[in-house]
């Protein structure tokens, strides 16, 4: 359980609004966001309090505004489709424009790494003494990263670090359409004279579990892949997993990674960078 109850509840009493990060830093012991935002909307239910659990109005919230004075079908059918549109259109205008300005800005790297949010959000540039092109995209898939491939070619890299999967995965795409777009791509980079490093797809953490075996199958078929075509594979879970899964200590929604998290696995990378480049 998190902090004790009679404290949550304080916090939910001592303003209009909870500070979610501030909330999550103070407790001692880490669990998911996600459960501890769970457990605030009980006690909100449970004493009928009224604060609200950001400052920030969610998507959701405001929909919900936008449509009261509809009926409850009309309603429903509102928020379902402004909200789908607004996600949707969040999602590709990053990727857009993402990937505008990386076919637009191309410094000479002497490493790419490329991927989803776990890869974006990285601090490659400032924990490596490498020229770094970050070329992580939040919520991108394999089949988006094979369309925007052109972007880790153009800063002509000695090395790519690939990390890629857990979207597709989380969306339904099946390991063996995953396993065919990671095929292509070291495909088109073996043609284009690039050094790989394929890293391991993360395990994720108790909330999206039900996912880890397909992760370890993707993982598994990567490494054999790469083992027979002669290709660097860096197992960065055997840092970061703990009885089978994501350890809790490293992120704090089962699927991102925390500071801690990034150290552990620059340890790894770190190494192997001194053998490769």
């Amino acid at each position: 359980m998190f902090m004790n109850r009679d404290k949550l509840k304080a916090w939910l009493e001592s303003s209009d609004y909870i500070d979610l990060p501030d909330l999550y830093q103070e407790i001692e012991e880490k669990y998911s966001l996600y459960d501890l935002i769970d457990a605030l909307r009980e006690i909100k239910r449970e004493h009928g309090l009224t604060s609200r659990l950001s400052g920030q109005k969610t998507q959701i919230e405001n929909l919900v505004y936008q449509s009261q004075e509809l009926d409850i079908e009309s309603q429903l059918e509102y928020i379902v489709t402004q909200s789908d549109t607004q996600q949707r259109g969040h999602s590709v205008s990053r990727y857009i424009q993402s990937t505008d300005n990386h076919r637009h800005f191309t410094p000479k790297a002497d490493i790419v790494m490329f991927g989803d949010s776990i890869t974006e959000w990285g601090p490659w540039n400032e924990a490596l003494d490498y020229k770094i092109a970050n070329r992580g995209i939040a919520g991108d898939t394999t089949m988006g990263m094979l369309k925007r491939i052109d972007t880790s070619i153009a800063v002509k890299p000695k090395l790519v670090c690939v990390m890629a999967g857990i979207n597709d995965l989380a969306q339904g795409y099946g390991v063996e359409q995953v396993f065919a777009n990671y095929e292509e791509m070291l495909g088109i980079w073996k043609e284009s004279g690039c050094q790989v490093l394929v890293q391991s797809t993360l395990l994720v953490g108790k909330r999206l579990v039900a996912l880890n075996s397909q992760v370890n199958d993707l993982n598994q078929r990567l490494q054999a892949l790469c083992s027979q075509e002669g290709i660097e594979y860096l197992d960065v879970n055997s840092v970061l997993e703990k009885q089978g899964m994501l350890d809790a200590k490293y992120s704090c929604d089962d699927l991102h990674l925390n500071a801690k998290a990034y150290r552990q696995w620059l340890v790894l990378l770190k190494v192997r960078l001194a053998k490769l480049l």
